[in-house]
């Protein structure tokens, strides 16, 4: 599912994040338009270590041996979660045994954290079928000893993400010009305003975004 499409960007704007950034097909054809939407959406998710879309993702973890195992994507809802072995059989757990934190509201809409977890639920029935010495109180250690199954990802993308994407697409093929909402120093009459670049876009009003929206440095989890 991509962010914004080409057709927001022709005149009549569709979309109400690209007013002011209409793109003439002779300046931006639709082929290198969709691709350069697709490439800045990439782009755009580095900056937030973030993704916006909804994606069905199986993914293996090491539990790190701790009760609480930090999911490295934002997720609206597990499908499964299983432990592998030293044979590499895998184990489903019941879901009585954990218990899942979304960094999102039941709507995937809105952000109420940084990071998403599940934590294993104390004095209950326990972790089943890690490897041979790990507990059942905690997340085993070890290289893919975790599977988890389910949907990450925002389930509706952010009004404002979409105008940083369309100001980031504008930009691409648009001179750089100090009337296009690039200039560092206006000058006046009577007064010069400086203005202080801007990372990681050199966009102040696409970084301001990208600024709301990046996710806070995991600093480690005992």
């Amino acid at each position: 599912m991509a962010l914004l499409t080409e057709a927001d960007f022709r005149d009549p704007v569709p979309n109400e994040v690209c007013q002011g950034l209409q793109l003439e097909d002779a300046e931006a054809p639709a082929s290198l338009l969709t691709a350069a939407i697709a490439r800045l959406t990439a782009k755009l998710n580095i900056y937030t270590d973030d993704f916006f879309e909804p994606r069905s993702l199986t993914i293996d973890l090491d539990g790190g041996d701790r009760a609480r195992l930090i999911l490295p994507y934002r997720c609206t809802s597990l499908t499964s979660v299983s432990l592998r072995d030293q044979n590499d059989v895998l184990t489903v757990q019941a879901a009585a045994v954990y218990r899942f934190t979304s960094s999102l509201n039941a709507a995937g809409a809105e952000a109420v954290g940084d990071f998403d977890y599940i934590d294993v639920v104390p004095q209950g029935d326990g972790l089943t079928g890690g490897p041979t010495g790990s507990g059942a109180t905690r997340w085993p250690a070890g290289p893919k000893t975790v599977r988890v199954i389910g949907s990450f990802g925002w389930t509706t993308v952010p009004v404002d993400v979409k105008r940083a994407l369309a100001l980031m697409v504008f930009h691409h093929f648009k001179p750089i010009r100090g009337d296009l909402r690039l200039a560092t120093r206006v000058t006046t009459a009577d007064q010069v305003t400086d203005f202080a670049a801007t990372d990681p876009t050199g966009i102040p009003e696409a970084d301001e975004i990208i600024s709301a929206y990046r996710r806070d440095i995991l600093v480690g989890v005992g």
